[in-house]
């Protein structure tokens, strides 16, 4: 007898169905007549999922010998990614370094491995690694797959300004200035322009500046408090406070008495947001927005946004009520199969879902809602095919009883 053998498995993969016996007779009298645990009478066996195998043979003589074996198949396929970690906290020590280091460790399939890195190297073990994503994507010695994950490696921000400007900072952790009560100063031609004083005064042309806080004029102009003829003046001076948006910016703090700034309609006027001449985002008096589109009217539910075209985003969480992991407690009741075949003949869908009709009545579905009514019907289905498992596993055990009962 020869069995297929897969890097010492007789299964090349798990969950495979590719297991093959070769059956040699010799002895007792032609013809032989084959009796499989699986129901086959032929002599060989292909297509064999891994678990125990018996077969009866008989020869014209009835004499009767047995044989047993079992098929076995590698363990699924897991990866474990372990990650250096400097003492700051980081994978990469430093901005803008490559001296990460990380090494795969393999668990279940078949020895040896071919370990794949989204950048293009292959092998279990890197070093010089820089701060982003790497998907790591791993083969056993059978050409089995499925076995993927992503690594993220971290590294500290940038602590230095660049001259070529600087991307992705965080304001308030991140400012030009000091933490002390010491001044900030501008030059230019090695001469002072600019002073920012620790008191929040800014001084003009030179240290010893004596000019106060500056502000513009409702003309736009720019101007100086402090000076020997000009009055010092704040903000919310009628001579300074504008009460329009400017393209150029705008100080939103409110002054006292002032509501607090504002953008939009102060009647059931709607809002358009405008660019290039055309309409990008429309508000509607009762405020629901659309991004592309215009709101739409009497839609279902209490919807607020509507984006023509879809989203792209990187992810979504959907918040919901209870998951359905009651499924899996004690007592939970399924339909039964007779039952559950009627509903599937009468109703041509699923117990718990909507009907194509509903959805359409609807305009779509809820995706937090489905999601869980989903999820509910697969642990379902789990347990399903678990009953069905246990069933078939006492009907063998029933039949090897009777055959050995029989002889």
């Amino acid at each position: 007898m020869q069995v297929s053998n897969y890097s010492g498995y007789q299964v090349s993969c798990f969950g495979m169905k590719d297991g093959w016996i070769d059956l040699t007779v010799t002895g007792g009298e032609a013809p032989y007549t084959f009796k499989w645990s699986n129901g086959s009478g032929a002599e060989d066996q292909t297509g064999l999922a891994p678990g125990y195998y018996k077969v009866d043979v008989m020869d014209q003589a009835e004499q009767l010998r047995t044989l047993e074996l079992t098929l076995e198949q590698p363990l699924p396929m897991k990866l474990d990614v372990d990650l250096y970690e400097y003492p700051n906290g980081y994978n990469v020590s430093c901005y803008d370094c490559f001296n990460g280091n990380a090494a795969v460790v393999m668990l279940g399939g078949a020895a040896l491995f071919t370990v794949t890195w989204s950048d293009g190297p292959v092998g279990a073990v890197r070093y010089n690694l820089g701060p982003k994503d790497y998907k790591i994507t791993v083969a056993d010695a059978n050409g089995c797959e499925g076995a993927n994950t992503t690594i993220i490696l971290r590294g500290p921000d940038r602590s230095d300004w660049s001259m070529g400007g600087n991307a992705n900072t965080t304001p308030g952790p991140h400012f030009i200035g000091t933490p002390d009560n010491k001044d900030v100063v501008f030059k230019s031609n090695g001469q002072e322009r600019l002073r920012l004083k620790s008191n929040g005064e800014i001084g003009l042309w030179g240290a010893d500046t004596t000019f106060g806080p500056l502000y513009r004029d409702l003309d736009g102009t720019l101007k100086i408090g402090g000076g020997p003829d000009l009055p010092v003046l704040d903000r919310c001076s009628p001579l300074v406070y504008t009460p329009f948006w400017k393209t150029t910016g705008n100080f939103l703090a409110p002054c006292p008495g002032d509501p607090l700034p504002k953008l939009g309609t102060l009647n059931d006027a709607n809002l358009r947001i405008v660019t290039n001449g055309q309409t990008r985002i429309f508000i509607n008096a009762d405020g629901r927005v659309g991004v592309g589109t215009t709101p739409p009217q009497g839609p279902p539910g209490n919807y607020r946004l509507f984006v023509e075209n879809g989203i792209a985003c990187r992810d979504v969480l959907v918040k919901h009520g209870t998951w359905p992991d009651f499924v899996f407690q004690p007592g939970h009741a399924l339909m039964p199969l007779p039952e559950l075949r009627a509903y599937l003949q009468a109703n041509r869908h699923l117990p718990g879902l909507p009907s194509a009709a509903q959805v359409e009545a609807r305009q779509g579905v809820e995706l937090g809602d489905m999601q869980r009514k989903l999820v509910q019907v697969v642990e379902e289905q789990a347990l399903y095919i678990l009953q069905l498992e246990e069933q078939q596993a006492r009907l063998v055990r029933r039949l090897d009883a009777l055959e050995h009962a029989q002889h």
